[in-house]
């Protein structure tokens, strides 16, 4: 009789793992052809009240099936969640109350049913009580001596984020903690987690320690199935990764570091290196040069036009020697040598990288200009 059962709910737990129990869109679903009242009057014929008790302490878990497709709905951030629970009633009386299952935050769409396992597996839908902690819960009835325990199916979904920059990664837990949870029980849970191809899994306790599987996980599909036989765990942490990395965003991003880092360290660098500031020199005269051998006519008139001024010095030098503050000859010498000091320090600047070349030219030549206003007030 017990090899009959085993084969009968391992044939259910088959059918259900082929077929969603409700379904959600786009999912077809198995809640069709049965009628709800006839399921129920099943489930609870030739029971004596007389012969029922509300308390759940024979009431042992000794099957769990968790369904976990992280790729259905992917798009979305949500991943599907289906539970199968058979309990057993191993007391003298009749169980007529609450059972109950952990389910993680943030669930949506939140389904419970019983399974008619000679009603062709149809779905008979069941109330939710008012829920705490986490725990979802639904009043129900199992025989003591029923040969077939009851099977539920609790199905929702559940929204999660992706994380991480480099490794994209999406977590979900599943603890297996409620009253109904006894640890003598000879439980098995089987754990089946549809991904996507681009996707691994990782799967760890409650510790932190990676669980392995009491068999080896086979494929389904685009699933793999992993069993455990009288666990010690009480909580799995599903871990789904993908290598998000572009390779070319992240080689875009390296340059743009790099460029930062020279902008900043050029000047240090220019510093330290007189072949830098040799090969600086040259593009400035290469610059300079071509100019003049494009537009020769045009440097012509410049040559005339730079003569000029010194014609008009020699004509009217006082009206260029306003800037000059000093008269006599002391006076003189003391602001030539102060022109003479600021343009030694103008070209030590210059050379420590302190300085654009812009900022060089004006200066330098400012100063020259006085100098040589300088001399002639001098002469």
């Amino acid at each position: 009789m017990k090899t009959t059962n085993k084969f009968i709910i391992t044939v259910l737990l088959i059918a259900i793992l082929t077929n969603p129990v409700f379904g959600y869109d786009g999912m077809e679903g198995n809640n069709s052809g049965a009628n709800e009242g006839d399921i129920a009057q099943i489930a609870n014929e030739d029971i004596d009240p007389a012969n029922t008790t509300q308390s759940d302490q024979n009431i042992i878990l000794i099957r769990h099936l968790v369904e976990v497709d992280a790729a259905q709905f992917e798009e979305q951030n949500r991943i599907y969640v289906r539970e199968t629970l058979i309990y057993k009633n191993i007391g003298d009386k009749h169980f007529s109350g609450s059972l109950r299952t952990w389910v993680p935050e943030g669930i949506e769409g939140i389904k419970v049913g019983k399974v008619a396992m000679m009603m062709n597996g149809n779905v008979q839908p069941l109330l939710l009580d008012d829920s705490k902690e986490n725990i979802v819960s639904w009043t129900d009835t199992i025989k003591f001596n029923d040969p077939l325990p009851p099977l539920y199916a609790v199905e929702y979904v559940v929204s999660v984020e992706s994380e991480g920059w480099l490794i994209k990664s999406r977590h979900f837990s599943k603890k297996f903690v409620s009253p109904t949870w006894i640890n003598k029980a000879p439980l098995s849970i089987i754990l089946k987690v549809t991904k996507s191809n681009e996707e691994a899994v990782i799967i760890k306790d409650e510790m932190g320690n990676n669980i392995q599987s009491s068999g080896n996980p086979s494929d389904v599909d685009n699933s793999v199935l992993y069993n455990w036989e009288s666990p010690k765990f009480k909580e799995i942490n599903i871990e789904f990764s993908r290598s998000s990395v572009d390779y070319l965003q992240i080689a875009l991003y390296l340059i743009i570091l790099l460029l930062i880092v020279l902008v900043f360290t050029y000047p240090t660098i220019r510093k330290k290196s007189p072949k830098l500031q040799e090969i600086e020199e040259k593009i400035r005269n290469s610059l300079k040069r071509e100019p003049e051998s494009e537009e020769q006519q045009g440097n012509d008139e410049e040559e005339v036009s730079e003569e000029e001024p010194e014609e008009e010095d020699n004509e009217e030098p006082g009206s260029e020697d306003e800037d000059i503050s000093g008269n006599a000859n002391d006076e003189l010498e003391t602001e030539k040598n102060e022109l003479l000091s600021n343009l030694e320090k103008l070209e030590k600047d210059y050379a420590s990288g302190d300085l654009i070349d812009e900022e060089y030219e004006e200066l330098r030549n400012s100063y020259q200009e006085k100098l040589k206003k300088i001399d002639r007030k001098i002469e």
